[in-house]
């Protein structure tokens, strides 16, 4: 896995989304966001986004708490489905990236987190997964840039 420091993501013109799913179908999530946006008379101008918090919830499988940051052609009047966010930025963010199935992207996560607890980095924004294609995704964290 590579993990790249000093990293800088700048993303506008979003429309975020809130569902839950799991590992196993977010690739079909995915692909579905981005056919559905012509419904919606938008299009998509760049890489799907998301952050993710796992949740047990007393099942077998755990149920994911995602939120989607799609870069659109225009902006929209927020809804209670979808909301409309002029941009997201990271500064001084650390980049990892996975190769291989949404299902293992937790293991990823875990290595990353691994590296930067050795590094003694302090994260001070959720991960961002940024979805190169369905085999690939970059995971950035911004981190604290003081030293204490």
């Amino acid at each position: 896995m590579e993990i790249v420091e000093k990293q800088y993501l700048s993303v506008e013109s979003l429309l975020s989304y809130r569902t839950r799913s799991t590992y196993n179908k977010l690739g079909k999530l995915i692909d579905h966001i981005s056919s559905s946006l012509k419904s919606l008379e938008m299009e998509q101008t760049g890489n799907i986004i998301f952050s993710l918090k796992e949740n047990t919830y007393g099942t077998d499988e755990v149920i994911l708490d995602l939120e989607f940051f799609v870069p659109v052609s225009k902006e929209f009047k927020s809804n209670e489905f979808y909301v409309y966010k002029p941009q997201i930025k990271l500064y001084n963010a650390v980049r990892a990236r996975h190769s291989g199935t949404y299902d293992t992207l937790i293991n990823s996560r875990k290595k990353f987190q691994t590296y930067l607890s050795q590094k003694c980095y302090q994260p001070i924004t959720d991960f961002y997964y940024y979805v190169n294609n369905s085999n690939l995704v970059d995971i950035y964290v911004g981190i604290n840039g003081n030293i204490v």
